[in-house]
């Protein structure tokens, strides 16, 4: 009988630091920019903002989380990261202001970049590999959660309380800081802060092993990434706003839990090109939704191509880390951690800024479908590439 995941060491911890940390990025997602946007910044500076965000994220995610973890030690680096999540969020409530907003989104990207790393770093350190589908499943569904309570309130929120009070609330994920410090203090005690390098190769190594996972997970975070940024902007009521970031969000609880499991029993490759495919039909559906008159079958198409881009985005979160970490090999464990998380933040800035820039220029209904096609095509180049890498062992 196969040990409890959750009974393993550190994984409560990596789950609640990590849970703390999304319900502070759900709640903001979609305020900052629409904080922005009464302010007069525009659907370019609203995607600015989450661009800001998940920019800085990157860069900490690349150059910084490392070195942190080198000089100053799990605990305090985990324990940092809640900290820069949480509080530059009610700097946000001062202003409207664009460079008050960025400046904010910024230091908060700093926290979420700590965090990020060093949550799938240790899972990948603290949990046999025999057991990471189910353990990826759950990590999954510590994001899931967060996003299916906070996100769609978001705007009901800022309707009924302002956006002072939702803007403040980013503030909750200091109340990871105590679980961060005890999952720093267990993999300190399970291994050294600075990994042996002896054998693990490059980044661009690993890039080169794990590509079709980071393509994946770039598409697909950035379609949700433009989602949460513009959903209030769309032109629907608060209310239809609200119900479509509840159902995108709640159908990731499920697919994000058991996507990683099933990746045990079937693989990846089989599982991963047709849920992109599908992905593309939800994406072209908010475009054509968008360009529809108002009516119930306007709302109708909006809600169901909303389903549908979720089951793809949360599905797909938990396939791609199971392959990208299949795909590197344990030695490269660490490296496809920083590479997974930092293009799951790539794409969600790309999303937010990328369809922002062709609304503007083109409208909202033309940017879904453009990004609709680039999503199709990803799953073709896909395809292909699994096609001819069929015969080898299946990850």
């Amino acid at each position: 009988m196969q040990e409890n995941v959750l009974r393993m060491p550190g994984m409560v911890p990596i789950l609640a630091t990590f849970a703390a940390v999304m319900s502070s990025l759900s709640i903001l997602l979609p305020a900052s920019p629409a904080w922005v946007t009464a302010g007069g910044a525009g659907a370019s500076g609203a995607g600015l903002v989450t661009a800001t965000l998940m920019g800085v994220t990157v860069l900490t995610q690349l150059v910084a989380v490392r070195r942190m973890l080198t000089y100053i030690g799990w605990p305090v680096t985990v324990c940092a990261g809640t900290l820069f999540m949480g509080l530059p969020s009610p700097l946000q409530a001062l202003s409207s202001d664009l460079w008050v907003v960025l400046l904010s989104s910024a230091l908060r990207g700093i926290g979420f970049g700590i965090v990020t790393v060093c949550g799938s770093t240790a899972l990948s350190i603290l949990i046999p590999s025999h057991r990471r589908g189910t353990a990826v499943g759950l990590y999954g569904l510590a994001a899931a959660i967060p996003q299916v309570i906070f996100t769609p309130l978001a705007p009901w929120l800022i309707e009924v309380l302002g956006y002072g009070f939702v803007l403040s609330s980013g503030l909750i994920a200091v109340a990871g800081a105590p679980f961060a410090w005890k999952l720093g203090r267990l993999v300190e005690e399970h291994t050294s802060a600075e990994p042996s390098v002896e054998g693990v190769d490059g980044l661009g190594s690993v890039i080169l092993r794990i590509w079709p996972a980071l393509l994946t997970l770039t598409l697909i975070t950035a379609a949700g990434g433009a989602f949460f940024t513009f959903a209030t902007e769309l032109g629907y009521t608060p209310a239809l706003a609200t119900l479509a970031l509840l159902c995108l969000t709640a159908v990731g609880v499920p697919t994000r839990l058991y996507g990683g499991s099933l990746t045990d029993r079937w693989g990846t490759r089989i599982l991963m090109t047709p849920i992109l495919g599908a992905s593309s039909v939800g994406i072209a559906g908010i475009g054509i939704s968008a360009g529809m008159e108002e009516g119930s079958s306007r709302a109708t198409v909006f809600i169901v191509s909303t389903v549908i881009l979720g089951i793809g985005y949360g599905f797909l979160q938990s396939v791609s880390m199971v392959r990208a970490l299949a795909d590197a090999g344990s030695k490269n464990g660490a490296g496809a951690a920083v590479l997974w998380n930092s293009n799951f933040d790539i794409g969600t800035g790309l999303g937010g800024l990328a369809v922002g820039a062709m609304a503007q220029v083109a409208g909202f209904p033309v940017a879904w479908w453009i990004w609709a096609v680039l999503v199709l095509a990803g799953a073709v180049v896909m395809g292909l590439g699994d096609m001819k890498s069929s015969g080898s062992r299946r990850s």
